[in-house]
């Protein structure tokens, strides 16, 4: 259970358990990543394909 204690135009402050809070630390941790890749793919799908030799260049540059 969650109990909104002060609320502000820019700030909430709540009181949770210890556990409810550590499974909401890991859910935003998820959707970071899960947004990190979704921007990663649409780079993948916006650049030109390669040729093999292309991406190993490509990677020795690196």
């Amino acid at each position: 259970m969650t109990a909104i204690i002060e609320r502000t135009p820019t700030t909430v402050t709540v009181r949770m358990s210890t556990r409810r809070w550590e499974r909401l630390q890991q859910m935003e941790k998820a959707y970071k990543l899960a947004r990190t890749i979704e921007r990663s793919m649409k780079q993948v799908e916006e650049e030109p394909s390669m040729t093999p030799e292309e991406a190993i260049e490509a990677l020795r540059a690196l």
